[in-house]
């Protein structure tokens, strides 16, 4: 109600409430004069206004989120399984037999430990190793291992799993591909965490790069096999390492027996750092278009290698999330001659115009979409003793065509191939049935019918190109790859003490004078030595041309984005991606940094 005192002044009096405060008043007085400020604006004039405040309010809130950002750290967090996607199927997870196949090579890396390692630089990094020493003349080497390292059935590993390993490797009985490299090497047991190997024929120049980083198997596991069935054993698919990631399972199509998927989770006894990633899961496929198909689909996340034909398949939803690492790699791909199954392939001429009519340039840019480069031979650019000055056979044509033309294949049938009392100048290519290689060896066959001479392409699985054809040395020209390791030494590929399985001398060169090259150039640590060497052999190998040496690929490999932690430029041999694996991470965890 109102009241009006002596001084006819009115007074509120509201019954049951208080009196507006100072504040209330102001406030009420500060939204009228608002209120009248807006009425009083022209339209253009509160649009500014308006405009302003956003601008304002939108740069408030941009350097709260900047300053948020700028303190608000990621980091690494365990959990994921990441699914990748290759060719073919495991055979061997062995360390002992995995060097034939990519993919036991690949799963074997994870499993299995080694002595000394690689890093993802390339490095040459102790692995079970906690030291060693080195003698004064090269011929002792001792190493002292981690006491911490476990097998992943829970048993320790010691001096003695290393020494049965060398051993193994060097009875004749079990065939492994690693004898070559320990017929003049000794080990012993010092105690239960030391081991010396002596080396009882010369120094071997390239010892510590290729004889230590073998992965060692366990002897609780391995003693009870005897050689006869050491191939045959379960272990080899289901194995028993000390590496990083462990066995978990593997699945096969009920109808085929083929195994369709691979998979291991982490150790977390591992002796070095667990790794983050919780399953890593290989999916397999019979061709890479399938493996697109499958990452498109979101079913995988990497992709083993992705060939340059393939990479324009990758769908554009899919590309946003991709990314490709091109990955030098001391690989060469080259047509193997193997004299012994086909007389005219003893003609020196034959093989020169064989050389002289492949177009190399053509190949790297049709088949390897030009991430490739040209070479001579098989010790590549970037590696010690490479002969920049060896015989080249430039394609030439013409060149191929006269020499040929000398070598009395001067008539030609219908078909347009050359032919000398009724035997056609024909040959068969055996490669692999993978796309890559088959396109290769159609251009080939394009390439070589110019200059009058016939190619059958001999297209088969990896696995039993394997055994039924690089094994018994069952072809005439091999299409095929060869990594050359950390080392040039190419004792193993080209000694003719290699020429049978489980050596890797694919032509069956023999050369008394080569011979004697390759084993003194690694008897020596002196790297002028092992040059002068090397140059003289690869001259014998330009001048007799076992082999015909066409290109250097890149290696595609390429992953979700999803996967982080991937530090990778080059690498030795495919499973050297997993250099780093243990620090691969698919999850992050935040925290508040100032």
């Amino acid at each position: 109600m109102i009241k009006f005192t002596k001084d006819n002044s009115r007074s509120f009096k509201l019954s049951g409430k208080k009196s507006p405060d100072k504040d209330s008043v102001s406030k009420k007085r500060g939204k009228i004069k608002w209120k009248f400020l807006i009425r009083v604006l022209s339209k253009p004039e509160r649009i500014i206004i308006y405009v302003a405040i956003i601008a304002i309010l939108g740069a408030l809130g941009w350097l709260g989120w900047d300053f948020s950002w700028q303190h608000i750290k990621t980091e690494p967090k365990g959990g994921g399984h990441y699914i990748e996607g290759a060719i073919g199927e495991p055979q061997y997870i062995n360390p002992l037999y995995s060097q034939s196949s990519d993919t036991d090579m690949d799963i074997t890396r994870l499993v299995f430990s080694s002595l000394m390692e690689y890093n993802h630089q390339q490095e040459l990094v102790p692995d079970l190793v906690e030291s060693y020493e080195v003698s004064e003349d090269e011929k002792n080497y001792t190493f002292h291992l981690r006491q911490n390292a476990y097998w992943h059935d829970g048993e320790q590993l010691t001096a003695d799993d290393v020494v049965f390993t060398v051993q193994t490797i060097k009875n004749p009985s079990y065939q492994s591909v690693l004898l070559g490299n320990f017929q003049d090497v000794a080990i012993e047991k010092v105690d239960d965490f030391t081991v010396k190997f002596t080396l009882t024929g010369e120094s071997l120049s390239p010892f510590l790069k290729e004889n230590t980083t073998f992965g060692i198997i366990p002897k609780h596991v391995w003693q009870q096999v005897i050689p006869a069935n050491v191939l045959l054993t379960e272990y080899n698919l289901s194995p028993v390492g000390s590496g990083p990631y462990v066995f978990s399972e593997y699945k096969k199509d009920k109808r085929s027996g083929i195994i369709d998927s691979y998979t291991l989770v982490k150790n977390n006894n591992y002796h070095r750092e667990s790794p983050y990633i919780d399953e890593i899961t290989f999916k397999f496929f019979d061709d890479y278009t399938t493996v697109v198909n499958s990452y498109n689909a979101g079913e995988i996340n990497g992709i083993s290698y992705l060939p340059p034909e393939e990479k324009e398949n990758i769908s554009q939803k899919a590309q946003e999330n991709i990314a490709t690492y091109d990955l030098k790699l001391p690989r060469y791909y080259a047509l193997f001659f193997n004299q012994p199954k086909n007389s005219l392939l003893k003609s020196k001429e034959v093989r020169k115009a064989l050389a002289y009519g492949t177009n190399r340039e053509e190949i790297i840019t049709q088949i390897f979409n030009d991430e490739g480069i040209k070479i001579d031979s098989p010790i590549l650019e970037s590696f010690l003793g490479h002969n920049p000055d060896s015989t080249k056979y430039e394609y030439d044509k013409d060149k191929a065509n006269s020499i040929l033309h000398e070598d009395d294949w001067d008539e030609t049938n219908e078909e347009g191939y050359r032919y000398d009392s009724d035997v056609v100048l024909e040959f068969t290519i055996t490669t692999t049935d993978q796309e890559e290689f088959y396109r290769l060896a159609e251009l080939l066959q394009k390439q070589w019918k110019e200059i009058g001479v016939k190619v059958n392409i001999e297209p088969i699985d990896p696995t039993e190109l394997q055994t039924e054809y690089i094994k018994p040395r069952n072809y005439e020209i091999l299409l095929y790859g060869q990594l050359i390791g950390h080392d040039p030494d190419p004792y193993s590929f080209w000694h003719s003490t290699q020429r049978q399985d489980p050596g890797l001398n694919l032509t069956s060169f023999k050369d008394s004078t080569a011979d004697d090259l390759l084993e003194t150039a690694r008897k020596t640590s002196k790297e002028e030595e092992r040059v002068k060497k090397y140059l003289h052999w690869q001259n014998i190998i330009a001048e007799e041309l076992p082999a015909l040496f066409l290109c250097s690929p890149t290696y595609a490999y390429a992953v979700d984005k999803s996967v982080q932690g991937i530090e990778l430029e080059y690498i030795t041999v495919p499973s050297d991606r997993f250099a780093n694996a243990t620090n691969w991470y698919m999850k992050v965890s935040y925290r508040w940094e100032w």
